[in-house]
């Protein structure tokens, strides 16, 4: 039995359907604590479950995955409009001169990197969109993008000034002219990119806490949203209120 909660200030079960203040898109809202069993649960009402794979850690308030190895493999596909929500840190400090495709320190959020396009005209690889570190004050986003010869580039936006170690809300937002914004919610600062092209699909599905290839640090992560609209400022922040509320519940302050 499943029950559609509309609130931001109860405790939901865990096996609740959630409907956001902004439902516009909703594809994905995953909540990881305590239980392990439960972290392939999709929250989003019609939407299917994830499947869990190899051995995340369940913690009280977040669980922690290791990318390739121990992660959350949804059925969800990209679409040219997104929004990712995560609530999430890096385990361990990014080191200098980690690998910009991914490396064993590395710690991945959420995404799809990488796989095939599927937009028609553009063949061949594509990056798919996605938030992870690979700099040691930096977050990294991409959104794949044609760029201008029906070859997709990853068009990364690199947001500065990040902890890789705190806990903050970290949120893309991508569509096909205009450019990817990268932000992070919690410390107040945002980025956008350099390109508005057309975006080129990848055919990979989306995973929490580790890419296809590349990502193989430790992340902890409690919460993930996605979205498949390009949400507004008013959208994006009445989602966070019941976010930073379950937060708040664990003692986590975002």
């Amino acid at each position: 039995m499943t029950l559609a909660l509309r609130s931001n200030d109860i405790v939901l079960p865990w096996n609740s359907i959630v409907v956001p203040p902004a439902p516009r898109g909703l594809e994905g809202w995953f909540t990881f604590d305590t239980d392990v069993t439960r972290f392939n649960r999709n929250h989003a009402a019609g939407k299917a479950a994830a499947a869990i794979i190899g051995t995340p850690e369940a913690f009280p308030g977040y669980g922690r995955f290791k990318g390739l190895s121990n992660y959350i493999q949804t059925d969800i596909a990209e679409t040219d409009e997104q929004t990712l929500i995560v609530v999430g840190r890096a385990v361990s400090p990014i080191p200098a001169g980690a690998s910009a495709g991914g490396d064993a320190n590395t710690p991945f959020y959420v995404g799809n990197y990488q796989g095939q396009s599927v937009t028609p005209g553009v063949s061949g690889g594509s990056f798919g969109t996605s938030m992870y570190h690979v700099a040691p004050a930096g977050l990294t986003g991409i959104a794949s993008r044609n760029n201008g010869s029906n070859v997709a580039t990853s068009a990364a936006v690199s947001l500065t000034g990040e902890v890789p170690t705190d806990w903050s809300i970290r949120v893309l937002r991508t569509k096909s002219g205009v450019p990817t914004e990268l932000r992070n919610v919690t410390k107040g600062i945002v980025q956008l990119g350099a390109s508005s092209n057309a975006r080129v699909l990848t055919g990979t599905k989306f995973r929490i806490g580790s890419g296809t290839t590349g990502f193989a640090g430790l992340v902890d992560i409690s919460f993930v949203g996605i979205f498949s609209a390009y949400h507004t400022d008013a959208e994006l922040a009445s989602n966070l209120v019941p976010v930073r509320n379950r937060m708040t519940r664990f003692g986590i302050m975002v």
